[in-house]
């Protein structure tokens, strides 16, 4: 009798708390109605942790919830000290105990307690998982590909590229999805996927022009509970929750909740966010991903960063240590984009540097598909005089991008070689080791030329090998660069995009046919387009490569493009086709590999730049 009465109590608290509520779930005549079928009868709607709030409007199916007055019957499904942050993917398991902690629960009544979206054998109508990576086919963007789970768009199913993995703001949406890449998502239920801090227009809003939901003065961006206002009773009043001051159990302390008792949390009053990664000690961690390399994106790689999540400040002070060692003057020293740059050295203040090694102390985001850097010295080549030579950086007219020298003090300008001594760079001359006899024929060519005759009445005046009445630049030589071989003049191909699809040499944005690849047989080349040859073509390519045979050293093996020795018209070993320097010498000749070859005809074959000092 005395237990029939304790549960008829009890029975008569819950109802008057769900009659308190009744705008939310139910109305007073249909509570009276329901009163004596409470105890036997259950809900048509399922309810799997059977606290009376159906699954589908149930925050914690699986928490039940406990209609406790003293946090103002929230009637959500969830119990009073239930924290979100505890369950990043609000399918009611904590994230301490689920296997899935971001990616929510298929509730099918099948393994319904481990957290993950699993396929029931008994339900043919759950969805499939094809990759097996928790996420069914359905929600995933890649069914046939496992997601890589390393804290950047884990929701989309899909392993992450180098792309993807950039997230400059750290918000965990890649900056390839993000629409705001450099400024945090603020986390309150709205258009939490977009990657700005949106603010939601019918919410409450503090005086920092931040949300806050539910009124507690707390920002929704650090409320841990933003729909519960804060108490505000001395404990944990920074955290936005309803808290309890922590009470003894047996002598155990648990101050913060957490599950750790205080005797070995290394944070007593700040709750474990149990992100499966340090959570023993205590303290809300943040999870180190060695995919990304570097978290701060300040340049320097987080296994090299004392301070890989502060962002380095380059002011010339301990620099490459990765911490923000100085502590700026704000009324000389703003960074508006905080990309490390002063405004005052910064050429675009208000958009922060991309740190791809290409201007990065210029402060702008350059694109790798809008700068080629030849060299590799952080100078584009169109802003570099030596564009084959890297920048030696001394504080010396390190903007040109040439490898300058002080010596005692004095600056000493680079000077490009001229091994013959004609006044005419090696870079330049056709002829490095003949030098030009400049007799008003062809001397911008450094070769000791004779003017032409006519022979059988066929003029070729610069030797390309394209008859004078077919040559638009007679004294000037055709490239063959194959972009217009045929109209005699020494071209440049105009490079806009980085992208070939087919691999032919010529980019997609003037490749008329960008999925298959050009055939070089000197007959409209520069379309992108396999065209056939018409009969009697001049200047005979029987490989076809685009090297005419006169000039291809192995004229029946077609050349094979992957910058190295391209010119010579020959197959290059792809185990020796890397070439880092650009210098021509690929890697398995060169005993230098990293530094190019200075082609002065000495020790040209051994990839190092070697120096003729006094002859």
């Amino acid at each position: 009798m005395l237990i029939n009465a304790l549960i008829y109590q009890k029975t008569i608290t819950v109802l008057r708390m769900m009659m308190a509520v009744q705008s939310k779930y139910i109305v007073y005549g249909l509570a009276v109605m329901l009163l004596p079928g409470l105890m036997g009868v259950a809900s048509a709607l399922p309810d799997t942790d059977g606290d009376g709030v159906p699954d589908h409007t149930d925050l914690c199916p699986n928490l039940a919830e406990d209609y406790d007055e003293e946090f103002g019957l929230v009637i959500d499904g969830c119990p009073a000290d239930f924290v979100p942050w505890y369950d990043a993917d609000y399918d009611g398991i904590q994230d301490h105990m689920d296997d899935c902690p971001l990616t929510q629960e298929t509730y099918n009544r099948y393994q319904d307690s481990d957290g993950c979206p699993d396929i029931s054998p008994y339900d043919e109508e759950v969805g499939h998982d094809t990759d097996g990576d928790g996420i069914i086919d359905i929600m995933d963007l890649c069914p046939t590909r496992y997601e890589s789970f390393n804290g950047v768009d884990d929701h989309d199913g899909c392993p992450d590229d180098y792309m993807t993995l950039r997230d400059s703001d750290g918000d965990g949406i890649s900056d390839s999805l993000d629409l705001c890449p450099n400024e945090s998502e603020i986390y309150n239920l709205y258009m939490d996927t977009d990657g700005c801090p949106d603010v939601i227009a019918s919410a409450p809003v503090n005086g920092d022009g931040m949300t806050d939901v539910d009124g507690d003065g707390i920002d929704d961006r650090w409320d841990t509970c933003p729909a519960e206002p804060e108490n505000f009773n001395g404990y944990l009043d920074w955290d936005g929750c309803p808290d309890v001051t922590a009470v003894t159990v047996n002598t155990w302390f648990d101050t913060d909740y957490d599950n750790i008792p205080d005797a070995d949390d290394a944070c007593p009053n700040q709750r474990e966010n149990y992100n499966k990664f340090q959570d023993e000690d205590g303290c809300p961690d943040v999870m180190v991903i060695p995919a990304l390399g570097d978290y701060d994106s300040d340049g320097i790689a987080d296994g090299a960063d004392l301070c890989p999540y502060e962002r380095e400040v380059y002011n010339k002070y301990m620099d490459s240590d990765g911490c923000p060692d100085a502590i700026f003057d704000v009324r000389t020293d703003m960074d508006s984009d905080f990309d490390g740059i002063t405004d005052s050295m910064d050429l675009c203040p208000t958009r922060a540097e991309i740190y791809n090694g290409i201007l990065d102390e210029d402060g702008c985001p350059d694109r790798y598909t809008t700068i080629i850097d030849a060299d590799m010295d952080g100078v584009a080549d169109g802003n570099d005089i030596c564009p084959q030579e890297p920048e030696t950086y001394n504080m010396y007219q390190d903007e040109d991008g040439c490898p300058d020298v002080i010596e005692d003090g004095v600056a000493v300008q680079f000077v490009f070689a001229d091994a013959d001594e004609d006044g005419i760079d090696d870079r330049w001359d056709t002829c490095t080791d003949e030098a030009e006899n400049f007799n008003g024929y062809l001397d911008w060519d450094g070769c000791p030329d004779v003017v032409v005759q006519a022979v059988n009445t066929w003029f070729d005046r610069d030797h390309d090998n394209i008859p004078d009445d077919a040559d638009l630049c007679p004294d000037h030589r055709e490239n063959y660069n194959r972009h217009m071989d045929t109209d005699g003049c020494p071209d440049s191909y105009p490079i806009t995009t980085v992208l070939d699809l087919d691999s032919d040499g010529l980019s997609d944005d003037a490749d008329l046919c960008p999925e298959v690849a050009e055939t070089y047989n000197m007959y409209q080349d520069e379309d992108g387009c396999p065209d056939a040859p018409p009969a009697g073509v001049l200047n005979p390519d029987s490989d076809f490569d685009g090297i005419i045979d006169i000039l291809d050293l192995c004229p029946t093996r077609a050349e094979t493009y992957n910058g190295i020795l391209d010119d010579d018209g020959c197959p290059d070993r792809p185990s020796l086709s890397q070439d880092p320097d650009f210098d021509g010498v690929v890697n398995g000749l060169d005993l230098c590999p990293l530094q190019p070859e200075t082609y002065n005809m000495y020790q040209d074959e051994d990839g190092c730049p070697d120096v003729i000092e006094d002859g």
